[in-house]
């Protein structure tokens, strides 16, 4: 294990299963001379990513592995107890719980242990306010959601504002909703939303290197600058730039939140040329700082040292 070679195929292979974690089964480990353990589990790795990709998708569905879009804040009005006041409607969506189950419920029953207590610990301690926090929220069918959340206070009142900008699933575009449109039209809307969707997985599977320039990549796929631009913003609703930006932030969260890899080597995996620059796009991303996020005492770089 303590060879540089398979040192770096061991990184390539927590990549390829951040990438699987995160929902994108679109990449694959490049296979290497070498006929050893690590070599059979670079080729199970990839035989899983396959097999999820082809048992879980749907026939028919573009923009298959699908992505987080983030949205307007949601929030909650919590007694001096922590439980649950009142809360905007969109918090029934995210969650999955209806109104009977959050009212007059303690918070306790919605997000994760290490969560309350670090709400605790902000409102005990007597920490100014507002702040904004990462919470793990829990909701009724799903796995925990990480997101951020401002705490704040009424004046002169004892109720504590959540504000939450709550991630939701989207499916960009179903071509099997457009059956009854002009047939005249459906096989250009489908090879357009083919050329955009090898877009969105080119960008995926390359986060940790630059972006190429719109010029380059028109002529990498095919088409012309206009058709790539304003397709991509058609069906996903951004730009080429802020969607590979968004997405290279997201799995540097992710890597930060479970992992223990130096936050250095975090930046340069996912395709910041220096630490600051990564430090200022993610505190602007998600209102705080890498370095004030909780790790996970779980540390994978000590893999790297067997």
């Amino acid at each position: 294990m303590e060879r540089p070679h398979n040192k770096e195929r061991i990184v390539t292979m927590h990549q390829m299963l951040f990438e699987m974690a995160r929902g994108n089964f679109n990449c694959r480990i490049p296979l290497s001379s070498y006929d050893d353990e690590l070599e059979t589990l670079v080729v199970l790795i990839n035989m899983v990513a396959e097999e999820m990709k082809e048992s879980i998708f749907q026939v028919g569905y573009f923009n298959t592995h699908r992505t987080h879009q983030f949205i307007a804040q949601n929030s909650f009005i919590l007694d001096a107890s922590f439980s649950i006041k009142s809360f905007t409607p969109e918090v029934i969506s995210f969650l999955g719980y209806s109104e009977s189950e959050l009212i007059g419920q303690p918070i306790a029953g919605i997000i994760t242990e290490t969560s309350l207590e670090q709400l605790q610990k902000v409102l005990n301690d007597g920490i100014a306010l507002p702040i904004t926090i990462a919470l793990d929220f829990l909701p009724k069918e799903h796995l925990p959601v990480s997101v951020s959340c401002s705490i704040g206070n009424l004046i002169n009142r004892s109720e504590i504002i959540l504000n939450l900008v709550t991630p939701v699933r989207q499916d960009f575009y179903n071509p099997l909703a457009y059956e009854n449109e002009n047939e005249k039209h459906s096989k250009t809307r489908k090879a357009d939303a083919l050329l955009i969707q090898k877009l969105y997985d080119y960008i995926l599977a390359h986060l940790e290197e630059p972006l190429p320039s719109l010029k380059v990549l028109s002529s990498t796929f095919g088409t012309n600058e206009h058709k790539l631009k304003d397709g991509f913003r058609h069906f996903f609703k951004t730009s080429i730039y802020q969607f590979y930006n968004d997405e290279r932030l997201k799995r540097a969260y992710f890597m930060i939140e479970i992992t223990g890899i130096p936050l250095k080597n975090i930046s340069v995996m996912n395709g910041f040329n220096n630490y600051p620059t990564f430090s200022k796009s993610f505190k602007k991303r998600f209102g705080f700082s890498p370095n004030e996020m909780k790790r996970n005492e779980a540390d994978f770089s000590s893999m790297l040292e067997d």
